[in-house]
């Protein structure tokens, strides 16, 4: 289980210049690191709840980061950057019923002139897992991605090669609310969803998780979603 350093609430005010977000707290309008590269389409509403942290590095040009916004009633984790670290915890503490018993765990590994998110070890085998924060929804279905992605579409190729080399390739899907049904958005970006189609047929593992976010306590846990 992944447990945030303390957090604050507010209310989400607007996005801009793509990594600032103006919050409300106390009345008073702050602005906010926001490190999610994606679009967040449909998540950017104002008056939504939001938790923030807060950095102590007096270098950083904005002290607080934006960590996760609550849409009708439920809460997203939207740092992409904290993502990874969740799905860390969430390998190493044996989460992820797909990778069996872990016995290494290692970040930001380097593989075909690539770097890809975590080299696993297991009782089950050799992993190489590459993970992707998903935020796009709607009432029955989580996607991917949420705006177009030729890194995305690489990382699923760079997969491919590794099941031809004997690994377990596996895609973990982050899912931040939890829904009946995951697909890709070919509607967005169609060439990340033939090759999505293309890696699963190819013996790509696709893991499906949902990010069990508690706001009273700050935790966040995965659980298997499809």
């Amino acid at each position: 289980m992944f447990e945030f350093p303390a957090l604050f609430k507010a209310e989400f005010v607007k996005r801009y210049k793509r990594f600032f977000t103006d919050v409300i707290k106390d009345g008073e309008t702050i602005t906010v690191h926001n490190p999610n590269t994606g679009s967040m389409k449909n998540l950017l509403t104002e008056g939504n709840p939001v938790f923030c942290s807060v950095s102590d590095n007096p270098a950083r040009k904005l002290s607080c980061t934006l960590e996760a916004m609550c849409v009708n009633g439920e809460w997203l984790v939207v740092n992409t950057m904290v993502v990874n670290r969740i799905a860390e915890s969430a390998i190493n503490d044996g989460e992820i019923e797909e990778l069996g018993s872990v016995s290494l765990c290692r970040r930001e590994y380097s593989y075909d002139e690539a770097r890809l998110d975590f080299y696993v070890e297991s009782d089950k085998g050799k992993f190489l897992i590459e993970v992707k924060n998903c935020t796009l929804y709607d009432e029955n279905t989580v996607m991917f991605p949420d705006a177009v992605t030729t890194r995305g579409k690489k990382h699923l190729e760079v997969l491919q090669r590794a099941v031809r080399e004997g690994y377990n390739a596996c895609m973990l899907y982050m899912c931040q609310v939890k829904r009946s049904a995951f697909r890709p958005a070919h509607e967005i970006d169609p060439a990340y969803a033939a090759e999505f189609e293309k890696a699963k047929s190819s013996g790509v593992q696709i893991l499906v998780y949902y990010t069990d976010f508690d706001p009273e306590k700050g935790t966040v846990s995965l659980k298997k979603m499809v």
